[in-house]
């Protein structure tokens, strides 16, 4: 079952990604085995804690610039970055931290000219990932 569900969560990726084609987008995971593993299958660029900072400079100025339309990332990109281009996130999966999900959603609220900000928070069905997605969109925060 948890195979099947991350099948139908990478299907609604793909959807996803078909559907902002022009615009710029993060991707967000829990873990870095899933950034990596979205970053082969899609050919996106990675930004894990393990990307040397330099690298991490470059891949952000390239998203900025409109080079890389897309990155995937864990939590490294969660606070203390400023991508004020992106538009669009896609939570595929995360803590159940408000907060967390707060700084991820900051990331794509940042002020620019004519900017729509949309963000996606993929669940599956009948898990407890459905609970806390229902549980911290209650929450004073939003």
């Amino acid at each position: 079952r948890i195979t099947q569900r991350c099948g139908e969560k990478i299907r609604l990726l793909t959807d996803l990604l078909s559907m902002h084609r022009k615009d710029r987008t993060i991707i967000f995971t829990a873990d870095n085995e899933t950034v990596y593993q979205i970053s082969r299958d899609f050919l996106i660029p990675a930004i894990t804690h393990l990307s040397p900072v330099k690298e991490r400079a470059e891949i952000l100025k390239r998203f900025n610039s409109g080079v890389f339309p897309v990155v995937v990332t864990s939590k490294v990109l969660n606070e203390g970055v400023d991508i004020p281009e992106a538009n669009v996130a896609i939570v595929l999966s995360g803590s159940g931290s408000v907060r967390e999900h707060v700084q991820r959603l900051g990331r794509i609220l940042r002020s620019a000219k004519d900017k729509t900000a949309i963000l996606y928070e993929i669940v599956a069905k009948g898990t407890n990932e459905t609970f806390t997605s229902e549980r911290r969109r209650r929450h004073d925060a939003f």
